[in-house]
C-alpha cells in the first residue's frame, strides 16, 4: 500500500503522538508498505525532505501570526503540499494524528483521497462532557472514513457522539519490544542526574502536563520514604516549566527535593536507559489512551503501578502485569510502590507478566497490519 501519514506532532518532539506516528512508519514499512509523512509546525524554519529508516519525511514550515491567520494560512498551506504530493504518488489514503486545524486540512481534502483519523487526545474527552461539544466532534470528523480510538473509553465515546460504528476502530498503541527489553544497560546517566544505582528507583515517564497526574505522584514521595527511605524518585519529561516549579516547592515543603529527579526533555532513543536504572514505572495519569510510555516500561520488564483512567486498565492485568490504583491518589500509589520496593518477588513476577503482555499484544508490526485492515475499510468506505 502506498501511504501518506500527516501529523503536526513528529521529532525532534518526544510526546506520544510524535511516537506513535514514528513506530507506525517504522512498522508499515516493516510490512512491505511505501510511506511518506508531512510534518507541518507553525514557525520559521528550512522545508526538508528527507529520507528516515525507508520512509520519506516532508518537514513543512508555516510562519505566520494570529490564531486566526495561523489557521487560515496552515490549512491552505498543507492542503496545497499534499494534493501536489497526491499528484506525484497517488497514495491510496492519508492518515492524520492530530484534530485541529488539520481536521479542517482534511476536510478540504475529503474528495481527493480516503482518510482515517487516530484519536491522540485529551481535549476530545473534554469535549465529548457537554452537548456542544459532541456537535464540535462531530462537525470535526464528519469527514473521515474512518477513526481509529487507542482506548475503549474513547472508541465507546466517539460511538456515544454519533460516529457510525462502521467508520469507528480500537486499536491499541504499540511499542518496540526490540528497542524496549529487560537486558538494556543504564550506561552512564546514573552519574548524568546524581542517582545511586545501588539504591531503588521508581520511574514516572511523563510530561509535566495536568492530565499526566505528575503532581500525585511527587505528593507520594514522602509517604514512600517514610517506609523505604533509600528510594529515589526520577520523572522523565519537559513540558509545564510553571509545573516543574510547583513540584520542587513542594518538595523542598516536605523535606524531600534532594533524592528526587527531574530530567526535562529526553530523546526517545535514550529510553531505554532509564528504564534500565529503574525498579518501578509509574503512570498516574488523570486522561490517557493506550499509553506509550507505560507499554516502554512493560517491554523493559518493569512493573507498572497506573490509574484506572482511560486506555491504562487495558494495559496492566491487575496483579499478573501490573497493577492498578485509583486517580488523584498519592496514598494508594504510595501504598504499592512501598509493596513493590519490599518484596523483589512480586517485583519480578510482575516484571516478567508485563514483558510477556507486550510481547503477545502490542508489537508494532501486528498494530500496523490491523491499522492496514482499517486502510482498507476506509478505502472501500470512500467508494
Amino acid at each position: 500500500m502506498n501511504i501518506l501519514l500527516l501529523t503536526s506532532d513528529f521529532l525532534p518532539n518526544v510526546g506520544g503522538m510524535a511516537t506513535h506516528a514514528l513506530e507506525l512508519a517504522r512498522a508499515h514499512v516493516q510490512n512491505g508498505h511505501q510511506l511518506h509523512l508531512v510534518h507541518p509546525v507553525y514557525g520559521s524554519g528550512e522545508n526538508a525532505v528527507r529520507d528516515m529508516e525507508g520512509f520519506t519525511v516532508h518537514d513543512l514550515f508555516i510562519d505566520s501570526d494570529t490564531p486566526r491567520i495561523k489557521h487560515l494560512k496552515y490549512i491552505r498551506r498543507v492542503r496545497d503540499y499534499v494534493r501536489k504530493l497526491h499528484g506525484e504518488h497517488g497514495f491510496q489514503v492519508l492518515h492524520w494524528h492530530d484534530l485541529t486545524p488539520n481536521c479542517w486540512t482534511t476536510w478540504t481534502l475529503r474528495r481527493d483521497i480516503p482518510l482515517v483519523w487516530t484519536n491522540h487526545t485529551s481535549n476530545y474527552l473534554e469535549m465529548y462532557e457537554t452537548p456542544a461539544g459532541r456537535r464540535k466532534i462531530r462537525m470535526f470528523l464528519g469527514h473521515a472514513d474512518a477513526i481509529i480510538s487507542p482506548s475503549r473509553e474513547l472508541y465507546e465515546k466517539s460511538t456515544a457522539t454519533g460516529i457510525a460504528p462502521a467508520r469507528n476502530f480500537y486499536i491499541p498503541n504499540g511499542v518496540d519490544a526490540k528497542k524496549f527489553h529487560p537486558g538494556n544497560s543504564f550506561g552512564v546517566i546514573d552519574k548524568d542526574y546524581g542517582l545511586d544505582p545501588s539504591r531503588p528507583v521508581v520511574i514516572c515517564p511523563r510530561r509535566l502536563e495536568p492530565k499526566n497526574g505528575v503532581e500525585y505522584f511527587i505528593r507520594a514521595v514522602p509517604l514512600v520514604r517514610r517506609e523505604v527511605p533509600e528510594a529515589q524518585f526520577l520523572i522523565v519529561g519537559g513540558g509545564f516549566p510553571e509545573e516543574r516549579r510547583r513540584f520542587e516547592q513542594l518538595l523542598r515543603e516536605a523535606g524531600e527535593a534532594q533524592d528526587v529527579f527531574f530530567t526535562g526533555n529526553v530523546p526517545n532513543i535514550a529510553m531505554p536507559q532509564f528504564y534500565a536504572l529503574a525498579s518501578v514505572a509509574a503512570l498516574p495519569s488523570l486522561m490517557e489512551a493506550t499509553s506509550i510510555s507505560g507499554l516502554e516500561a512493560m517491554a523493559s520488564g518493569l512493573p507498572l503501578v497506573g490509574t484506572r483512567v482511560g486506555g491504562i486498565p487495558e494495559i496492566i492485568e491487575h496483579g499478573t502485569s501490573g497493577l492498578l490504583v485509583e486517580p488523584r491518589s498519592p496514598e494508594q500509589l504510595a501504598a504499592q510502590f512501598i509493596r513493590l520496593l519490599q518484596d523483589a518477588e512480586l517485583r519480578r513476577t510482575l516484571g516478567e507478566g508485563a514483558r510477556r503482555r507486550v510481547e503477545q499484544e502490542f508489537a508494532w508490526p501486528e498494530i500496523a497490519r490491523r491499522t492496514v485492515d482499517v486502510y482498507e475499510k476506509a478505502i472501500a468506505a470512500h467508494g
